[in-house]
């Protein structure tokens, strides 16, 4: 739609219609049928094609319809859920609840099989051992892991894996038949299941002549007499 520059006799002034001016004597233009019928039905399909009924009254209808027909665009181009999980559409708009459906949809529980996402396990579920559907951290999976591979030493497992310890300790016995006690380097948990005793002899240093085998004559969680 433009203006009627196409016809000479509709007067227009830089190509805009200008009003009559007595004092110059300059005539006003003059707006063609064909024009003024062609603007009129302009507005009624903007007014019809929102679904409205074109009343003569009622100035507000071209507004009303613009609005209308922008509620229905805006409807049209944003995403279904199921658009949104099934990723194909290249036109349509995602709001932030469609995004989020599309991302709900393709991240699924890791397993064995399937890349996915997981929660990390609890301290608790390590524990356990029961759960296998979250994921363990290497710290959880060395919590309560400890050990020293000194002269006197230890391993200790975490809980769940029992809880067990391993120690050992060396101690020196200059007298054939003596004995030695000494405290374990950590204290057992619960208790000490079981001891045992062995000779080993430096070159370096003095020997022993050991007529009888080395015993563990007593033990319990804190200390053990050999």
């Amino acid at each position: 739609m433009d203006y009627p520059k196409s016809v000479p006799s509709a007067g227009l002034v830089n190509g805009k219609f200008v009003d009559e001016n007595p004092l110059m004597g300059t005539p006003g233009s003059l707006i063609p049928a064909r024009w003024g019928n062609s603007v009129t039905d302009e507005i009624v399909n903007v007014i019809t094609a929102a679904g409205l009924v074109p009343a003569e009254a009622d100035s507000t209808q071209l507004r009303a319809a613009i609005s209308v027909i922008v509620e229905k665009n805006k409807a049209d181009s944003f995403a279904s859920k199921e658009e949104a999980e099934s990723g194909a559409s290249s036109s349509r708009l995602m709001t932030p609840l469609r995004v989020f459906q599309a991302i709900e949809k393709k991240v699924v529980q890791a397993t064995e099989s399937i890349f996915g996402w997981a929660r990390i396990a609890s301290q608790a579920q390590v524990n356990a051992a029961a759960d296998d559907t979250t994921i363990v951290t290497p710290k959880k999976l060395c919590l309560g892991v400890s050990y020293s591979f000194a002269e006197n030493g230890y391993i200790a497992f975490p809980a769940w894996l029992g809880g067990f310890m391993i120690q050992w300790v060396q101690v020196s016995i200059s007298v054939n038949g003596g004995y030695v006690s000494k405290p374990w380097p950590l204290a057992f948990k619960n208790q000490c299941r079981g001891a045992w005793a062995s000779y080993s002899h430096s070159g370096n240093a003095p020997f022993v002549d050991i007529t009888t085998a080395p015993l563990v004559t007593y033990f319990d969680a804190v200390r053990f007499r050999s």
